[in-house]
């Protein structure tokens, strides 16, 4: 099983350990808590309407870009002579 470590801030936690029962752990709390809309997700359909109408907002902020693309944060290399 793998298992990944979340961090929440302290009201979060509360309400996490008010929702946990005895015998559970709290990825069972989130499972159940989140079941309903798991199962209502179809990552399909959402990323076929994704990539069928592309937003203008990101094709100009592409285009603006790509004339004046950002500069290197990186210091030049100094090279030895």
């Amino acid at each position: 099983m793998k298992l990944k470590t979340v961090s929440v801030d302290l009201a979060a936690f509360r309400l996490l350990r008010k929702a946990k029962g005895a015998r559970e752990s709290y990825g069972d709390v989130v499972r159940r808590v989140f079941a309903d809309q798991a199962e209502h997700v179809d990552l399909d359909a959402y990323i076929a309407d994704l990539t069928a109408r592309p937003i203008k907002a990101d094709f100009a902020r592409l285009r603006r870009r790509q004339k004046n693309p950002p500069r290197s944060r990186r210091p030049a290399a100094r090279h030895a002579v």
